[in-house]
């Protein structure tokens, strides 16, 4: 599979990006320019629940060169100048070690993003800040 992208509700205001354990960067650059086309063209704040229960394997392994610019981008879920909440369900220790190091090299990026432990307290979570959120039923 690795990513699937889609929307999460009828009134699309949240995206859903399902991470399986077997993805690219290739695969995560072509979701990225997918969602930076989404959000630009937006008259709304769009949310992301970024499920990656599955496991999550990073490519080229932790200490690759590359692999703190492309997690900061996959986090940022594209470039937007008003980002909206990216919520990440199923977090390992690994993945919130990258957050926080990040959040250490940059003290107002990625202000954006939390964790929960299911999708369903993500969608709960969006909910509460009032975004339109009926889970789609498709």
């Amino acid at each position: 599979m690795g990513i699937d992208l889609h929307w999460d509700n009828d009134a699309q205001t949240v995206m859903m990006c399902a991470v399986d354990e077997h993805w690219t960067w290739d695969e995560m650059d072509a979701s990225m320019r997918q969602i930076k086309s989404i959000t630009d063209s937006a008259d709304h704040e769009i949310a992301a629940i970024v499920d990656v229960t599955k496991g999550v394997n990073i490519p080229g392994g932790i200490f690759s060169p590359n692999t703190l610019n492309q997690a900061k981008q996959m986090l940022k879920m594209g470039e937007t100048s008003t980002p909206g909440p990216v919520i990440i369900v199923g977090a390992s220790s690994m993945i919130k070690t990258i957050y926080n190091t990040l959040r250490g090299m940059d003290k107002n990026g990625l202000s954006n993003v939390s964790f929960a432990a299911t999708v369903d307290e993500a969608r709960a979570t969006l909910k509460a800040r009032n975004y339109a959120y009926a889970p789609t039923t498709s």
